[in-house]
């Protein structure tokens, strides 16, 4: 199972994400902004395998978070997904250190397979035999 941090200020966003992401076997984890999932990150002794991350919000958006993210050892591992409405299909990869780049809304297919993203649990992961 992946542990996946969901950093959006949109909470219909973040709540219909962590539904699809949920229904697969994953748990998940909602920050309002990149602030606020810093101080959540702070807290945590198990780290979340991925970050699913909007660029546009208030206090810290996406880009000053992956690069405050990026500046710390003992975060600067974990995987992370940027999904947001300035992401388009047919335009160049922004230039941000992420494992992918998901326009929004994101895709439903994307978000049931978020483990194939993830170093850990790409090819362990097997949601048929996953707990009930």
């Amino acid at each position: 199972m992946c542990n996946v941090l969901i950093v959006d200020d949109y909470a219909d966003t973040t709540e219909a994400i962590a539904e699809l992401i949920g229904n697969n076997g994953h748990s998940c984890h909602v920050a309002a902004n990149g602030r606020e999932a810093m101080t959540w990150l702070e807290e945590q002794a198990d780290l979340p395998c991925l970050i699913l991350l909007d660029l546009r919000m208030p206090v810290m958006d996406g880009w000053d978070f992956l690069l405050a993210l990026r500046s710390r050892p003992r975060w600067g591992n974990i995987g992370v997904i940027v999904i947001s409405a300035t992401i388009d299909d047919d335009a160049p990869t922004p230039v941000l250190r992420a494992k992918a780049f998901w326009s929004k809304p994101p895709d439903a297919e994307l978000l049931a397979n978020v483990h194939r993203y993830c170093d850990q649990h790409r090819d362990a992961w097997n949601p048929s035999t996953r707990d009930s």
